[in-house]
């Protein structure tokens, strides 16, 4: 197996000669890439190559210069180069150094590419054959105790112990700084094998970090990967944010994928190294949040407590409790809300989905709907809190708020199949403890008294005023029940003012007068 580096300038580029190159099931394997014959240099000092592919026109060091000072360090492998139409003088120059060939960068494809290397391994064969001649080898022992070490200290099993700090120490670049990223990815299209992804993040992870010293990918679960790498303190490597909006763009642009990021800070030690998988892993909830585009966070950001939100949560709850207007029909808007503001303010998903859930139970109290048989609240809290994204649960609100509308209205025994009268159930439900006229409903629904009454009757088989009243006593007698409010201030509650008419219309409704379920809860108190 033979390690190949690329060196040119430009990312891009970088990318596009490593996309061309078939590395699976070759002979070749990927040693990583470097933006200068500088940084090309310090890589090879750390881990030597067999095979350089390099540009001429760079900045610190151009392609010549780095050609001169491998040859003159003692390098035996052999150098590709890459050159524009222009450069002619240039390569000739970089033959006579001693490069094995070169190549057009606008003509490059796989097939002549892959040629080429192929000569090239065929002269390194012949060099390896020739006894005295090293040749340099992978060296896969450290490669893999970098795996098993991030492994032991990521991964849920692994429970990262001292001995994880001490291996750490122990394969520490001196005057280095780790960068880590928790990075899940979304293929579009056809689902792609773990493998497959691992290797395609890899590449990309190179291009972003071209001169690292070594690189490293954990895979986890749910098609999320851990990356590091290590990088010389004395380099200038842009901020981990920058680095992962990098890799978002390429993985969108050249792999179809939609990546989703958090990403800590550099650490400069072992311990600091534990601290920040410890912080991206605990900050892996945060990918929950997909609905406003990929996610890129900062393993800091995620939060467990914001006075904001819970003042947000206090304001609905209280809401619905106390019946303010349209507080079913709002239900669904302001619970969306909830979600959303819980992205905007990275608040964990296991409390958003808990508001959730209170908003819905405190609706469910509020219209009497655990009485109901098509109503199963238990269903919904399961399917709340198993949801896998903000767009899931938005959903399941949508569902839910759509049928705790087609329950309004079912306490008084009506089901209503047209929109304008399941409207109008709803506006009677929220409204029913004033003095609602049909006209008042009527400009709610935008329809006519006439023609509401008219569909409102062949939709319910009752009148609306009819309904409103049976709507009043299911409620009254609710409140009666808890044994707690006098028969006047039931009465005054649904919205009716008049003692007289209500006892009335209770008896008509029950058969019993309002008081005797008063005292028939009183007595069933004390036998308790």
């Amino acid at each position: 197996m033979y390690k190949v580096l690329i060196v040119d300038d430009e990312m891009i580029v970088r990318h596009a000669v490593k996309t061309l190159i078939h590395w699976e099931g070759s002979q070749f394997v990927y040693a990583g890439s470097a933006a200068s014959g500088k940084s090309a240099l310090r890589i090879m000092q750390e881990q030597p190559a067999d095979i350089v592919i390099t540009d001429i026109k760079m900045p610190e060091m151009d392609g010549i210069e780095l050609i001169k000072q491998l040859l003159d360090s003692g390098f035996d492998g052999e150098i590709l180069v890459l050159s524009n139409f222009n450069d002619f003088e240039l390569v000739r120059e970089a033959l006579k150094c001693g490069a094995h060939d070169y190549m057009l960068k606008l003509t490059l494809k796989s097939d002549n590419f892959m040629q080429t290397l192929g000569e090239i391994a065929t002269k390194l064969d012949a060099k390896k054959r020739s006894p005295g001649v090293p040749v340099s080898a992978e060296q896969p022992g450290t490669t893999n105790r970098l795996h098993d070490v991030l492994s032991s200290i990521y991964l849920p099993a692994g429970g990262a112990d001292a001995f994880s700090i001490e291996a750490a120490e122990e394969l520490w670049p001196k005057d280095h700084f780790v960068y880590t990223f928790v990075i899940q990815a979304e293929t579009v299209g056809a689902k792609r094998e773990a493998g497959s992804l691992e290797h395609s993040l890899s590449q990309l992870w190179s291009d972003v970090y071209p001169g690292s010293t070594w690189q490293c990918t954990v895979a986890d679960e749910d098609q999320r990967f851990l990356f590091a790498a290590a990088y010389p303190a004395a380099a200038e490597a842009a901020e981990p944010a920058e680095m992962a909006e990098r890799i978002i763009s390429l993985a969108s642009m050249y792999y179809s994928m939609k990546v989703n990021i958090i990403y800590g800070n550099a650490a400069s030690q072992a311990e600091e190294l534990l601290t920040e998988i410890r912080l991206c892993r605990e900050a892996q909830p945060l990918l929950f949040y997909k609905a406003a585009g990929s996610i890129c966070e900062s393993c800091r950001s995620a939060s467990d407590e914001d006075p904001g939100y819970q003042r947000l949560e206090t304001e609905w709850l209280e809401g619905i409790t106390k019946g303010q207007s349209e507080f079913i029909a709002n239900w669904e808007n302001r619970a969306q809300q909830m979600i959303l503001e819980g992205a905007k303010r990275r608040i964990y998903p296991r409390i958003v989905k808990r508001v959730i859930c209170e908003g819905m139970w405190t609706l469910s109290r509020k219209l009497g709907l655990e009485q109901q048989r098509g109503f199963d609240p238990s269903l919904w809290l399961e399917r709340i809190t198993g949801a896998g994204t903000d767009t899931e649960m938005m959903i399941i609100v949508e569902e839910l708020a759509h049928d705790v509308l087609e329950l309004a209205g079912s306490g008084a025994g009506v089901r209503a199949n047209r929109p304008e009268v399941r409207k109008a159930l709803v506006y009677l439900e929220e409204n029913y403890p004033r003095a609602v006229t049909i006209h008042d409903v009527a400009v709610h629904v935008s329809l006519s008294e006439t023609y509401l009454c008219q569909i409102f009757k062949t939709d319910t088989g009752k009148s609306m005023m009819t309904f409103l009243n049976e709507l009043r006593m299911v409620k009254a007698y609710e409140m009666l029940s808890s044994g707690q409010m006098l028969v006047k201030e039931v009465a005054a509650e649904v919205g009716i003012h008049d003692p007289f008419y209500f006892n009335r219309l209770f008896k008509k409704h029950y058969g019993i007068p309002p008081k005797q379920v008063k005292s028939k809860e009183i007595t069933g108190s004390k036998e308790e």
